[in-house]
């Protein structure tokens, strides 16, 4: 069906319905007049009644005294005059001889007479206020209403300024340091974490136990180590390079290297190597075991662990808007991690770096709680509108995403160490959250519109 016929059954059919809507006023019109009518009647004809049965009794008493009474004259029924040029009731044109582009014609010009527009919605337009709150009011009872109104705009902007000022207050850089020839000020509660003193307490005390029982193969300190098979392998930096120390992946190439008795590591240039023969095989249990050990051993010493996945910003040589000196060289992503991860980028770090989406997912998530509450929503309610707190969130994580990046751009002059990468790996989860949600709202709503679909057309068979 080509865009001209298309657009003309749309013409008909928001003709048709003002059509219908007209005829149902008009009908409602006729029977309140009719009923006015039958009761101006019957107040009429009692009030006769009682004025026949005076006359009656006068009657009777004229005749007692010998007087004549005339005989009642018969009833006159009244002609009824209407208006000269002006129909009672304006009844509007419905044609009948099935000629479809006359049919457009009139739908056209009568959808012009009342400003219908049809690049709008036009049921929004013609259907009456009453039915149309009628029928959005079941909507949202059956599918939850996800409308956002002034007050969630209000929390989710606040969430995500919050967010962005406490990372920028709070959260800002890992340490005091000096980039490009301008001092800058570090975190005070990443350097309350990463204290020496405090970090050496914590780690004689829990996990130094740890370390004689979770040796690694993939655990080199330098080049030489693995042979010289991995270049630019240091003691500062070897933790980044090997993927069995990063949190998440850890579980997978640390687990793989320990039951292969190999080590995985990313050297310098961005390439993914692994050392065979370091070390005898080991099941996976024991080496599932030995790697959470060892992960626990290392994550309260003085270089700690790299963030979760911040290993992968190694890979290949993609390049970065970051230049780490004052010559202005953009450098690659490989070379800025490395420079990152020995500022004090680490896993301590990123637990402060996580106050920020902490701050946007509570504010939210409780004002979405305590509005539910506050209204007497139901769990099923509740349920039914998630959709709604998944959207509410993921502006929230945006807002702060790129309040982070102007926090790096304007405030630390560039600084890659300014980057909140929790807040940024937030994104992922919230994205895929109400991507998720939207997709099963929209199955939901088809498939009781195809319900209604199969109801309707079943109801003629179940008529005959």
């Amino acid at each position: 069906m080509s865009g001209d016929q298309l657009s003309a059954a749309a013409a008909v059919v928001a003709y048709q319905d003002v059509t219908l809507t007209e005829l149902r006023s008009l009908f409602d019109q006729v029977d309140f007049d009719l009923r006015d009518v039958l009761e101006r009647e019957r107040r009429v004809s009692d009030s006769l009644d009682s004025v026949e049965s005076e006359f009656d009794a006068v009657r009777a008493q004229l005749r007692a005294m010998g007087i004549a009474v005339p005989a009642q004259p018969s009833p006159v029924t009244p002609a009824i005059v209407e208006a000269p040029g002006r129909p009672r009731y304006a009844v509007p044109i419905v044609p009948d001889d099935g000629d479809f582009d006359q049919l457009v014609t009139l739908a056209q010009a009568r959808l012009d007479l009342l400003g219908v527009d049809l690049t709008r919605d036009p049921l929004q337009q013609v259907l009456p206020a009453s039915r149309l709150a009628s029928s959005l009011r079941r909507y949202a009872e059956e599918h939850g209403d996800i409308s956002w109104d002034e007050a969630d705009w209000a929390v989710v902007l606040t969430a995500g300024f919050l967010a962005t000022l406490l990372d920028i207050v709070l959260v800002r850089i890992p340490k005091d340091m000096k980039f490009l020839d301008k001092e800058q000020t570090g975190s005070p509660l990443t350097k309350w974490l990463q204290d020496k003193e405090r970090a050496d307490a914590i780690h004689q005390r829990f996990f130094k136990k740890f370390e004689k029982l979770a040796k690694v193969p993939y655990d080199a300190a330098h080049t030489k180590a693995t042979g010289d098979l991995v270049s630019g392998m240091s003691t500062r930096t070897h933790r980044l390079q090997s993927l069995g120390h990063d949190p998440l992946l850890g579980f997978i190439f640390g687990v793989a290297d320990l039951m292969h008795g190999t080590g995985t590591y990313i050297d310098k240039f961005g390439k993914l190597i692994q050392v065979p023969d370091v070390a005898d095989p080991i099941g996976p249990i024991s080496a599932f075991l030995k790697q959470a050990r060892h992960l626990l051993s290392d994550v309260y010493t003085p270089a700690g662990l790299p963030p979760p996945l911040f290993s992968l910003l190694q890979l290949g040589q993609i390049g970065s808007p970051f230049a780490l000196s004052t010559s202005g060289e953009k450098l690659p992503w490989t070379d800025v991690a490395r420079w990152m991860y020995r500022n004090g980028y680490d896993l301590r770090h990123f637990f402060t770096m996580g106050i920020t989406p902490g701050v946007v997912s509570a504010v939210i998530r409780g004002y979405w709680l305590l509005r539910s509450y506050a209204t007497g929503g139901s769990a099923a309610q509740r349920k039914l509108e998630h959709a709604k707190l998944t959207s509410m969130l993921l502006l929230g994580h945006t807002i702060a995403t790129s309040g982070t990046l102007l926090k790096t751009g304007l405030v630390f002059g560039m600084n890659p160490a300014a980057l909140n990468y929790n807040q940024i790996l937030a994104m992922a989860p919230a994205t895929m959250a109400w991507f998720k949600e939207a997709v099963a709202r929209d199955h939901r709503i088809n498939k009781a519109l195809e319900k209604e679909w199969e109801l309707l057309l079943a109801e003629p068979a179940g008529q005959q």
